[in-house]
């Protein structure tokens, strides 16, 4: 059954793997809080267990028995060893689901954004043909480089804090060795690879999600689930874009809050004026490298009525 569906759900594999299918989902960028196994602990198979409590020792995720909770049966002494840990848990939101909560829409223009969701159809469509003999490119120095798969996906929390699948070249090694030890970024990164990002030439598959209509040209750039505080979740107001103007005005060199203050500003003073401003700032980031724009920081901080000096790190994960 793997790789089928089983009431619209994917059946990823066995409890066996539960490990490696972890591994996986943490590379792109979803968070698992709990792990509920239905079939009846007697039913498990040794390594099962074994499994599942490497995981329970290993992480904080929760493991709960289904058949236990509805108090059909009571714990076994390896489900009880699951279970032995209390911790303070709440399944019933996500943090992308919370976002939502919390996000001021009525500062955004709807018909600057319904003009700027066409001009973003077009120009991903225009892009994707015109940029095609650079993406096969990409794709080749990416297969010889760390091999397959070419692609991969990562959860994101979009507009309205809605979840979408952004999608880039591949980069990096796998995360782990063939021990399931975790290998740390600086050892995984190629110089191949680095070359690829800093030219952001691992962003082109987001076309694709531009063209779908979860991305757009210019915007905050998405950033995984748990570097989204409800707290900036105003640059939420917009889609999120391949560039904006935090990556053109400090990009990985600003700290994450001037980051979201740079876009919120941005989702509150969005036009087509600044989306070109953007556009040609990108051009020179991409040869230049990153720089500190610290008068568009402080204009965005007077603007927003926040104050405190600019502080230079890097910033989470895009």
């Amino acid at each position: 059954m793997r790789g089928r569906a089983i009431q619209q759900k994917p059946v990823l594999g066995t409890i066996e793997e539960l490990l490696e299918i972890l591994q996986r989902l943490e590379l792109h960028g979803v968070a698992v809080d709990r792990v509920v196994v239905a079939s009846a602990k007697d039913r498990l198979r040794p390594r099962a267990l074994e499994t599942l409590l490497e995981v329970e020792k290993s992480s904080d995720i929760v493991i709960q028995f289904l058949s236990e909770q509805l108090g059909f049966e009571g714990f076994s002494e390896e489900a009880a060893a699951l279970s032995s840990q209390k911790r303070n848990f709440v399944p019933e939101q996500s943090a992308l689901a919370r976002l939502e909560n919390v996000i001021d829409i009525d500062n955004t223009n709807s018909n600057f954004l319904f003009r700027k969701r066409i001009f973003d159809v077009f120009g991903a469509a225009l892009l994707i043909i015109t940029l095609t003999p650079v993406v096969l490119i990409v794709a080749l120095v990416v297969a010889l480089d760390v091999g397959f798969p070419l692609i991969f996906w990562q959860q994101r929390p979009g507009l309205y804090g809605r979840p979408f699948k952004l999608y880039k070249f591949r980069t990096m090694g796998a995360a782990h060795d063939s021990q399931q030890r975790r290998i740390p970024d600086d050892e995984r990164s190629s110089a191949i690879g680095r070359i690829i990002r800093r030219a952001r030439l691992d962003e082109l598959p987001q076309l694709y999600n531009v063209l779908i209509g979860d991305m757009s040209l210019i915007g905050p750039r998405p950033l995984l689930p748990c570097d989204q505080s409800t707290d900036y979740a105003g640059r939420l107001s917009v889609r999120p874009g391949i560039t904006g103007w935090a990556q053109v005005n400090g990009g990985r060199i600003i700290s994450p809050s001037d980051k979201c203050i740079l876009d919120i500003w941005y989702a509150q003073n969005a036009s087509f004026v600044l989306d070109l401003k953007i556009v040609l700032s990108t051009t020179k980031v991409i040869f230049l490298g990153d720089r500190i724009n610290t008068e568009a920081v402080n204009q965005a901080r007077s603007d927003l009525g926040l104050n405190g000096e600019l502080r230079a790190t890097m910033v989470p994960a895009e």
